[in-house]
């Protein structure tokens, strides 16, 4: 019964940190709106690795060039780094490559393709410097993924926002998903629409906004290293966390918006979130001795510890949630148990956030009523997922499998 009531407390105050620090994001301030003069003496290269995206990448490659490329007299590149594909993809680029101007297609092979995000993404930065002769401060480096998509009004904002701020190193824009179809689509828009959103917000007060995929820009002086983008699962925070050591300056931009793919199916959501949790770990083993000894405040640096720490705090969370369930239900049909008020509580607790996070992504993204009630029924799904996930994540961290799973994109694949 002791072992009992340590996990339960245990999971009563992980469940009272949880719910007070997601409640104190609301009320964090948020940026000022970017203008989106267009700035003539600036270049925007967008990088874009590429491994099997022949079901995603002529759409993509069209959609950018159509937006962007004849309104904005030749200043914004794209950059494909064709990580040795074997679907076709490699075929489809070669003739997008005669059609379009400012297009770059940088061809890797064995036996130095396919080790991850981050290595295609160094390939991508040692092109432009090496083509480039533009002023490296006044030379813009985006990330986009291969099934997302960014309107040029938004990538314009982004070089405004360097402009302003000369000494900024990175700008992570806002993340919503490009549609909404199911349950699971639904909850990964809430997601990073509403609860990440404020917490790169919160971010922003402290002064360590970090990298979260899609939408990541740099001033390229500022990628000084040889090899910027280093081996973590979790690439785009460990390049913000690198740069914040530093002592580096970074932001979150509200108001500049891209849109990614969501995944379709469990099992691929699985995969995606299980490789992000292990990346965690390992930006917590590679940098979290160096965060804490950084030049970094008491508050940015406890945010990034916690945040390489997600992965078991979640565990935790869940794991003693429902702990909470079980002992409730077990002792009030069973044996006339009388729970105490902290374990109640925490069920409480947990439903008021997600109710209270709803809410705000009803106000945000205007859908339903019905839709909303959907969303916390459903959010409880979502979350058991967790479970799967972290064990997974500590597994292959634990037994050293760090290969890049990447995410299907294209629902015709992901429904194969």
């Amino acid at each position: 019964m002791l072992i009992l009531e340590i996990i339960l407390g245990i999971s009563f105050f992980a469940t009272l940190f949880t719910f007070a620090l997601s409640i104190a994001t609301f009320f964090f301030p948020v940026r000022e709106s970017t203008p989106d003069k267009f700035l003539s003496d600036y270049k925007v290269y967008i990088l874009m690795p590429v491994l099997n995206e022949s079901s995603v990448i002529q759409d993509t490659v069209e959609r950018f060039f159509n937006d962007s490329y004849y309104s904005y007299k030749n200043n914004v590149h794209l950059v494909l780094i064709d990580d040795r594909s074997t679907d076709g993809s490699t075929t489809i680029l070669q003739k997008l490559n005669q059609r379009f101007h400012n297009f770059h297609v940088i061809k890797r092979k064995f036996p130095i393709a396919q080790h991850g995000k981050g290595e295609a993404l160094n390939a991508g930065i040692q092109y432009v410097k090496e083509y480039s002769k533009w002023d490296p401060d006044k030379t813009i480096i985006g990330v986009i993924d291969a099934d997302a998509s960014m309107s040029i009004v938004d990538i314009n904002k982004m070089v405004n926002v360097f402009d302003q701020d000369k000494e900024l190193a990175m700008a992570q824009s806002r993340v919503a998903m490009n549609r909404a179809n199911n349950w699971l689509e639904t909850l990964q828009d809430f997601e990073f629409v509403v609860p990440n959103s404020l917490l790169q917000n919160m971010r922003n007060f402290f002064g360590n906004a970090a990298g979260a995929g899609n939408g990541q820009f740099f001033r390229l002086n500022a990628l000084t290293a040889h090899e910027p983008w280093g081996n973590a699962l979790l690439e785009d925070f460990e390049i913000s966390t690198r740069l914040l050591i530093k002592d580096k300056k970074t932001t979150f931009v509200p108001d500049v918006l891209v849109y990614q793919e969501p995944v379709h199916k469990v099992r691929d959501f699985i995969k995606q979130r299980s490789r992000w949790a292990q990346g965690s770990l390992d930006c917590l083993k590679l940098l979290g001795k160096k965060t804490l000894s950084s030049n970094l405040s008491f508050m940015e640096k406890l945010e990034m510890i916690l945040f390489m720490c997600s992965t078991l705090l979640s565990l935790i969370v869940i794991i003693g949630n429902l702990v909470s369930l079980v002992t409730i239900i077990f002792g009030l049909a069973f044996v006339n148990y009388s729970a105490p008020w902290w374990i109640i509580s925490t069920m409480i607790l947990g439903l008021l956030l997600v109710i209270f996070s709803i809410i705000q992504y009803y106000r945000y993204i205007n859908i339903s009523l019905l839709q909303a009630l959907g969303c916390i029924l459903y959010f409880y799904v979502y979350m058991l997922l967790i479970i799967p996930i972290v064990v997974i994540a500590f597994w292959n961290f634990i037994t050293g499998h760090n290969s890049w799973d990447k995410t299907t994109h294209g629902l015709k694949e992901s429904e194969e």
